[in-house]
């Protein structure tokens, strides 16, 4: 019995690019992929109604109908179709919507590379299969709970290329204000002071929790950053401060069993404050502050900041 090949759709109203996109993956996946190579997005749909596509890559900016629309349309038409879009815009706005609104699962700008773009696919590839297996479902509802999340979740390899990452994570890194994706779908930091320790911190998150504050541009508050490993890879949690609304004091108090006191510290180290900068902020000594913190270590049973942090973090605390 002949295999049957994932079926891939290029779309791209542009002729010199789109076969440029036919020369390239006919020369690297001819042998892996069945493709098509399209100009005409109303062509595109009704194919999709004739012979539904694994994986569609799109350019954002065409006529009549554009990258988005398109995805929907043949989202109507099936939803187990994954989405790679393309765009040679810098529109963030733009950006957010793919992110947010669509069923765009790779988003990439343009020029990219043939090899990050061929990585895109596969990760559809992947998704796709995975979203017909038996624990499909409550592998998407694991997703939308990610989704509501008040803090980024972000995995990626020990070269930083994402895997997957929250729509808080998404809102974050299309803002370009502290931390951002690239072309290559790579996590990067925007501060040039941050930047070798997030690359170095993610190099060794498999073997070594870090936490870290990454500057931004925008505010005096920076992001709160947690990296960590998760079956293999590396797991980043991102809080913003000016975002996140940490749990209550009260709830604080509730959860853990702690005095006032100390939930009320635990609250402004959550917010991004350094233990000296919230001991005059409570009006406590930084001895006060630091006697505080060992109480709070032992009450929420972890034995460190980046420990504590993540804990808390992971507080259930949704946005509406």
């Amino acid at each position: 019995m002949e295999e049957i090949k994932p079926r891939i759709l290029f779309v791209d109203d542009d002729a010199l690019l789109l076969e440029a996109l036919r020369r390239g993956f006919m020369r690297s996946h001819r042998n892996d992929w069945e493709m098509t190579f399209e100009s005409s997005p109303e062509k595109a749909i009704e194919m999709q109604k004739e012979a539904p596509f694994h994986v569609v890559v799109t350019d954002l900016k065409m006529p009549k109908i554009n990258g988005l629309q398109l995805a929907t349309h043949l989202n109507d038409i099936d939803a187990s179709t994954q989405y790679v879009m393309l765009t040679g815009t810098a529109d963030l706005n733009t950006a957010m919507d793919i992110i947010n609104k669509t069923p765009i699962f790779r988003f990439y700008t343009k020029p990219c590379p043939a090899a990050d773009l061929g990585r895109g696919i596969e990760d559809c590839l992947n998704r796709f299969e995975a979203l017909k297996s038996p624990n499909a479902q409550s592998a998407e509802i694991g997703l939308h709970v990610l989704d509501r999340l008040q803090v980024g979740v972000i995995i990626c390899d020990t070269d930083a290329r994402v895997l997957h990452l929250n729509q808080f994570a998404a809102e974050i890194c299309s803002e370009q204000d502290g931390l951002s994706l690239d072309s290559g779908n790579f996590i990067r930091s925007l501060s040039s002071t941050n930047r070798n320790e997030l690359q170095d911190a993610i190099a060794n998150g498999i073997e070594t929790e870090t936490a870290l504050s990454l500057e931004r541009n925008s505010s005096e508050t920076s992001l709160r950053i947690i990296i960590s490993s998760i079956d293999g890879k590396v797991l980043m949690l991102v809080a913003d401060p000016e975002k996140h609304n940490p749990p209550s004091v009260e709830n604080l108090q509730d959860l853990y069993d702690l005095a006032p006191s100390e939930a009320q510290l635990l609250r402004l180290i959550i917010q991004g404050y350094s233990l000296q900068e919230a001991a005059p902020i409570q009006g406590i000594t930084e001895g006060s502050a630091r006697t505080y913190l060992k109480r709070i270590f032992s009450k929420t049973n972890t034995s460190g900041q980046p420990e504590l942090i993540r804990t808390v973090l992971l507080t259930p605390s949704f946005k509406e």
